[in-house]
């Protein structure tokens, strides 16, 4: 049973590559979904694998760049899963959607029967993509997830330690509620996912681990790590304790983020028969230790 994967170049494509059984990466190198006419190469493409399971990880995630690249971001967020959707035949979709499709001014973590109201472009394409998968005739599932972090990839991990070896001062948004998801996590899912697939019922669902969190105690977290950590003792140039918590306001950007982006993800527990799914803290340390064991992170611009 061939698992085709599309986006094996980004952290979670690779992560699913990695980790699923019989599954087959399709990078950017030898398909380019960002080509105004791709149908009939994705058409010869299902063609050659014939895959039981399409996963889309593919897509454009420059959520400012997004602003000013939004037909890029609707071609690849939006008319490429609508494409997969539409030539998947009897195969199982599995397309990962964003938190950024709500505003974030609720006080509760939301449900997939909430309103959606992007900010940003990258939301909106997000949006058009999801509904364009649900609204198909395709066996679909879209998981809608958070804070993506792995250890292949970029990712605002990665990005703080990079920081914090080259700043003596870091001013982190505390403010924005969410929950960081690893990458391992999603695949370890999807696993059941595929190996229960008559089970579990097309559509739309959350799917983080549990408990919540802001990017600003997410950076201390991260640091406080590394300072443990026997490669990078000496390369911090700050400690957790002396990273500023600061309001979005004061860190104006081009695209704006929601500040509530917690899920609710009872109807995924409840599809999987299961009361929890596991804490953030719990599947986030390996990440993180291999991203410390891994990762060279040569100082960048600051």
């Amino acid at each position: 049973m061939t698992v085709l994967v599309f986006g094996a170049n980004g952290q979670l494509g690779w992560q699913c590559v990695r980790d699923l059984h019989a599954a087959v990466g399709v990078k950017r190198e030898h398909f380019d979904a960002s080509r105004a006419s791709i149908e009939h190469d994705l058409v010869s493409l299902l063609d050659r694998y014939q895959p039981k399971v399409i996963i889309n990880a593919l897509a454009y995630t420059s959520v400012d760049r997004a602003q000013e690249e939004s037909e890029l971001a609707f071609r690849l967020n939006a008319r490429f899963p609508d494409l997969l959707a539409k030539h998947a035949g009897d195969a199982l979709l599995i397309h990962f959607s964003s938190d950024y499709v709500f505003d974030g001014h609720s006080s509760q973590p939301y449900s997939e029967s909430d309103l959606t109201a992007p900010l940003s472009v990258y939301g909106s394409s997000k949006l058009a993509g999801e509904l364009a998968v649900l609204e198909s005739a395709a066996h679909a599932l879209v998981f809608r997830s958070t804070w993506l972090v792995g250890e292949h990839g970029q990712n605002f991990a990665k990005t703080i330690l990079r920081l914090a070896c080259t700043r003596s001062e870091l001013r982190v948004v505390a403010d924005q509620w969410g929950v960081p998801t690893p990458t391992p996590f999603l695949t370890a899912q999807l696993a059941i996912l595929i190996k229960r697939k008559t089970g579990i019922s097309k559509g739309l669902y959350h799917l983080v681990p549990e408990g919540e969190t802001t990017w600003h105690r997410y950076a201390c977290y991260i640091i406080e790590k590394a300072s443990q950590h026997p490669h990078w003792q000496d390369r911090l140039r700050i400690r957790a304790a002396s990273i500023e918590p600061i309001p979005s306001q004061a860190y104006p950007l081009p695209a704006q983020r929601p500040l509530n982006s917690r899920l609710n993800c009872s109807r995924w527990r409840q599809a999987l028969g299961v009361t929890h799914l596991a804490p953030f803290d719990m599947v986030l340390e390996p990440v993180l230790d291999r991203i410390l064991v891994k990762e060279p992170l040569t100082p960048g611009p600051t």
